[in-house]
């Protein structure tokens, strides 16, 4: 594992960086000295008679050489601008630690005056030009796992970093959880390498089929070991609800088959809720059942999709109307994951958690509401971890009281009746936690129609769904929504089954076969959406 220090010049990298790997007993690289010592002149030297381009191909080409020899643990300090090279970021997310050395302008250039040339010290106004390039690079430098600020003498600073470090080499919260006698251990950590060691012990002697769709595989492949020599199969499968059909379950259970799996073998799912419920549903019926291991890398799948032992794929276009609800042995979640993840999809599995603040917690409640701003600004709020552990923690009390959809855990599906039957009038529109969040409001909607709750609760939880609904895009007529809304598995009889908040935390089931008044809280519902796009 690789600990690399990152920030802006005159942050203090290679001097805290060299009292650490002291602390640490492992090797020390400065990256700007290797290059040099390659080059055979300085750093300035040769963006004076090269160029900053020539450098930063002298850059990328010493990184890799040295990645390509570094089998144990090393501390890297890399130059202020490596990571804006997007190949250099990815070699650091996917091999190690990162940890952002930040500083104030006054103090760097103070550093960089009294150290060697530097090229930013050449510049009409060396501190204009260092504010210029820290804004340009901190959303790169605030993807760390680790930040600190540099703000004390470096054998302090390393000090305090190696007990950071240590920390984060740890689990941060487990939760042993055993619904119906089913053991699944939870596990929660902040950084990649940790996680990556706990699944390698869980795959130690046995086959194991890796599940991922493409995208995933791009990111983390190389980092999850998958090219580490030992037996194992990648099954690729493409991310959306089209993979989540007999055929490819068929497909994949051949490969097992062809490849000698065995009872004692494991199936990992790495990825979305498309991949987990794929992974899950193929593990469950194979050989009647091996084990399996969800290592969730979306914000839904992390607070929703990968826990509670559900497992689905789509049938004559109806979503999730085959599957089986049996556990994984384990589920690995980690933070770090979601630092790719695309804004859009950090706001749809966001909505997971406000549901079941409403319905369930409200801890939780709290928690998402204060995590909402960060989430809807595309940044990763400071309590995440919190929001993640306490929606794990709301629906694990949920399923294990109610593991097989008998009565309680229906309040998981607040909103989602007309979520799903918003996603099947408009397939591909809108994501899974837009349509919820689209659900929550109309859910709001009909419980104060019929005198659930008062007007200040229906306010409240549309003010924390609407954000989260998709305004770009119009909703569909009400006739297409309330036909797959007959389709819909909670359904009663001839009627229709919503799952409505109550006037405090909590839920209860509402039959109906008034389509009229479905039509209208629809209508309602796209009015209400129509109003914030406006705004």
């Amino acid at each position: 594992m690789i600990i690399w220090l990152q920030g802006p010049s005159g942050a203090g990298k290679s001097t805290v960086g060299s009292c650490l790997a002291r602390l640490r007993g492992i090797p020390f690289v400065d990256l700007d000295e290797q290059i040099e010592a390659e080059a055979g002149k300085s750093i300035l030297d040769i963006f004076w008679h090269d160029g900053e381009t020539a450098f930063r191909r002298m850059e990328w080409n010493v990184l890799l050489r040295m990645m390509e020899a570094e089998q144990s643990p090393t501390v890297i300090a890399l130059g202020g601008g490596a990571v804006a090279d997007p190949a250099i970021r990815s070699i650091i997310r996917e091999s190690g630690i990162r940890v952002f050395l930040d500083v104030d302008a006054a103090t760097a250039i103070e550093r960089l005056e009294g150290g060697a040339p530097r090229p930013l010290l050449f510049e009409e106004d060396p501190l204009l030009a260092w504010k210029r390039l820290y804004r340009q690079r901190l959303g790169w430098y605030q993807e760390s796992e680790l930040t600190l600020a540099s703000d004390a003498p470096p054998e302090e600073l390393a000090e305090r970093l190696n007990q950071k470090i240590n920390q984060l080499l740890r689990p941060t919260w487990q939760l042993q959880t055993s619904p119906s006698g089913q053991p699944c251990a939870i596990t929660g950590y902040a950084a990649l390498p940790p996680l990556v060691g706990h699944l390698r012990q869980l795959a130690a002697g046995r086959k194991v089929a890796f599940v991922m769709d493409s995208a995933v595989a791009q990111l983390y492949h190389d980092h999850l070991g998958l090219d580490d020599g030992s037996e194992h199969l990648v099954l690729r499968i493409e991310a959306g609800e089209q993979s989540k059909t007999f055929k490819i379950v068929e497909e994949f259970a051949q490969s097992l088959a062809a490849a000698g799996f065995t009872r004692d073998s494991l199936v990992v799912g790495i990825g979305g809720g498309v991949v987990t419920d794929v992974a899950g549903f193929l593990a469950s019926v194979f050989m009647r059942g091996i084990a399996c291991v969800y290592i969730p890398t979306t914000l839904l799948g992390q607070v929703d999709a990968a826990i509670g032992g559900k497992t689905a794929i789509n049938v004559a276009g109806i979503r999730n109307l085959v599957g089986t609800i049996r556990q994984p042995t384990d589920v690995l979640v980690c933070g770090a994951f979601l630092r790719s993840l695309p804004l859009r999809e950090l706001r749809s599995g966001f909505v997971e958690s406000v549901k079941m603040g409403i319905a369930n917690s409200a801890e939780l409640a709290g928690a998402a509401a204060e995590a909402a701003p960060a989430i809807l600004e595309g940044q990763i709020p400071a309590n995440l971890d919190q929001v993640i552990r306490l929606s794990i923690a709301t629906k694990m009390d949920v399923v294990e009281r109610d593991m097989f959809d008998a009565s309680l855990r229906m309040s998981l599906n607040l909103g989602h009746t007309f979520g799903h039957a918003l996603e099947s009038a408009a397939p591909g529109v809108f994501a899974h936690g837009e349509a919820v969040a689209f659900g929550l409001v109309a859910a709001a909607t009909m419980a104060r129609l019929i005198g659930d709750i008062s007007p200040q609760r229906r306010d409240s939880i549309i003010a924390s769904a609407l954000p989260f609904t998709l305004r770009s895009a119009p909703i569909p007529p009400a006739e297409p929504m309330i036909r797959a809304m007959r389709s819909d598995k909670k359904r009663a009889g001839a009627g229709i089954r919503f799952v409505l908040p109550t006037e405090h935390v909590g839920v209860r089931l509402f039959d109906t076969e008034d389509v009229e008044m479905v039509s209208d809280v629809l209508r309602r519902t796209a009015e209400k959406i129509a109003e914030e796009s406006l705004r």
